[in-house]
């Protein structure tokens, strides 16, 4: 009896005995990821665009006049881009008509574009690109846009008809652009 009452009783302990702590540990991993990707500021767009409407063309005599690269000024933009080295290419065409240019006259006036860009380290530009050049290929800019207002700017200078003396064809319409594509590496 006494070994009934002993079972009886270590098997009493046994229930009323807490059992040893155990911890448990979860993990839960997280992910996602981030493509590059460079937009315009304010918003999230993908182009930026302006008009320089530079009226008369001409002098009175009727060569090209000498201050249009003062009346370009400089056009800002504010371009961001989220990965270390984006690219630049830039392609500017001559101002041009259709009509036909005899000898001494001209039809088109090439020009020089020229971009700057406010960078967080090296290589900056300026990227340039002549009219009468082909386009500027994709550039490496060398480091992040600086995440700022105004960090590309546009000027140009250099405006020449194919000789100094060429009078300008009379047009109603000369057109010409420069296009400029930042684009994330």
């Amino acid at each position: 009896m006494k070994k009934i009452a002993l079972i009886a009783l270590l098997a009493t302990a046994a229930v009323a005995t807490p059992a040893a702590a155990q911890s448990v540990t979860g993990t839960i991993n997280l992910t996602g990821s981030v493509a590059s990707k460079c937009f315009v500021s304010p918003g999230s767009g993908s182009t930026f665009t302006d008009t320089v409407a530079f009226g008369e063309l001409a002098v009175a005599d009727g060569t090209l006049r000498t201050d249009l690269a003062s009346a370009f000024g400089t056009k800002s933009f504010t371009v961001k881009c989220n990965s270390a080295a984006p690219t630049i290419s830039v392609d500017s065409t001559a101002l041009a008509t259709t009509a036909t240019a005899s000898s001494g006259y001209d039809n088109s006036i090439d020009f020089q574009a020229s971009v700057a860009l406010t960078t967080i380290a090296a290589n900056n530009g300026p990227f340039l690109n002549d009219s009468s050049n082909a386009a500027l290929a994709a550039t490496a800019v060398g480091s992040s846009l600086a995440n700022s207002t105004g960090n590309v700017s546009i000027t140009t200078s250099n405006y020449r008809t194919n000789n100094a003396t060429d009078l300008l064809v009379a047009s109603p319409t000369y057109t010409g652009s420069i296009v400029v594509v930042i684009a994330p590496n």
